[in-house]
């Protein structure tokens, strides 16, 4: 029969207790532009884009899709299982939670190709720049509306 110490039990919990508050210090430090950038790097690759591009785009798609963005329980847990590479973790989640996710994920990257310059880049190794959202800029373009006879 196997015997545990005192000091054994307790050296054991110590450590779930201390891995438990280093896990949560990490999952709670993520930022909406953590889970925008995993999202992108899902889809796209690695991205060659400044912070500050990112915040700005994450700031302007927040502010025309407020309803998009998971919880932020939700949101924190993929952005962890994102970085470590452990995607096939969502399969795990509940189908409306997957639903919201598939969601999400087909937003941010149709209004990153909508509000930076990304299919624009003469290079894969050209930097990803916010552009904002753009009129349309073809002259020849009739924005008036049709005249009825």
């Amino acid at each position: 029969m196997i015997e545990i110490s005192r000091r054994s039990a307790l050296a054991v919990m110590a450590g779930g207790v201390v891995s438990t508050g280093v896990a949560y210090a990490a999952v709670s430090s993520f930022s909406d532009e953590d889970l925008v950038r995993v999202t992108l790097e899902k889809y796209l690759g690695r991205l060659n884009m400044r912070i500050e591009h990112l915040q700005q785009f994450v700031l302007e798609f927040r502010n025309r899709n407020p309803w998009i963005f998971p919880s932020q329980k939700l949101s924190d847990a993929v952005t962890l299982v994102e970085e470590l590479k452990l995607g096939a973790a969502r399969r795990l989640l509940p189908q409306q939670k997957r639903d919201d996710l598939v969601h999400f994920d087909r937003w941010v990257i149709a209004e990153f190709h909508m509000l930076t310059d990304y299919a624009w880049r003469s290079s894969p190794n050209d930097p990803i720049r916010f552009t904002g959202w753009q009129s349309c800029t073809n002259p020849f373009a009739n924005l008036e509306p049709p005249k009825l006879a």
